[in-house]
């Protein structure tokens, strides 16, 4: 009976699948592994698993939590993702004219409800979890979002000659107000982004030129 040589072992190597190291795991990286688990977030829901993560990854825990870290750290991550696309968006939706005006701050805010929108389930998993994690989570897309309506409110409120330096305040306000909304307005399937951020719009328009000064 003939026997069929291993040519692998008769030469001294073994066989791997291609894209994958000696020992078989693969090469996966800090970014790959968000992409994972913004896929398994998409797919599962807020209460998607580390397990789950690493499992979409292909790799073991181990290596989530040495790329990203646990639970918090992957919120935090995620939450920089999220984000960027709620800054580009917003300060798309504020760059069209000059100063602000009611319609820019109506856009500012509708693009970010629609950022939300889209990132359903990944808006929910980063404000989600213990009660630090939903504070830092949340903190952490106020810090970034909050940029470019700053710069628009310190130039407003230059033009209107008061003081700027109450931009970031009221731009934080602003920022943390919309997260709120975002989280009642995705319970709200008959209502829509342009309609909710109008009367968003209308509520802070009238608050934002400041006291008038009496007689």
């Amino acid at each position: 009976m003939k026997q069929t040589v291993d040519m692998g072992k008769a030469s001294g190597t073994t066989t791997r699948r291609p894209g994958r190291p000696v020992g078989g795991q693969l090469e996966v990286g800090r970014e790959q592994v968000l992409d994972a688990a913004e896929r398994v977030i998409a797919r599962e829901g807020a209460g998607a698993s580390i397990d789950a993560v690493a499992h979409e990854a292909g790799v073991t825990k181990p290596i989530v939590y040495d790329r990203v870290g646990g639970r918090a750290d992957l919120a935090d991550a995620l939450a920089e993702r999220l984000s960027d696309r709620m800054v580009s968006a917003s300060a798309a939706a504020i760059a069209t004219e000059p100063g602000l005006t009611r319609e820019s701050l109506t856009r500012f805010i509708q693009a970010s409800l629609e950022v939300v929108g889209r990132n359903r389930n990944l808006f929910l998993y980063v404000t989600g979890g213990t009660t630090d994690q939903t504070a830092l989570g949340r903190l952490k897309l106020a810090e970034r979002s909050t940029t470019p309506m700053t710069s628009v409110l310190a130039q407003w409120r230059t033009g209107q000659g008061q003081d700027p330096d109450v931009a970031q305040a009221w731009a934080f306000g602003i920022v943390g107000m919309l997260q709120m909304v975002s989280l009642w307005w995705l319970t709200q399937d008959e209502r829509p982004a342009d309609v909710v951020a109008a009367q968003i719009a209308d509520l802070l328009w009238h608050g934002l030129p400041g006291a008038i000064p009496g007689p």
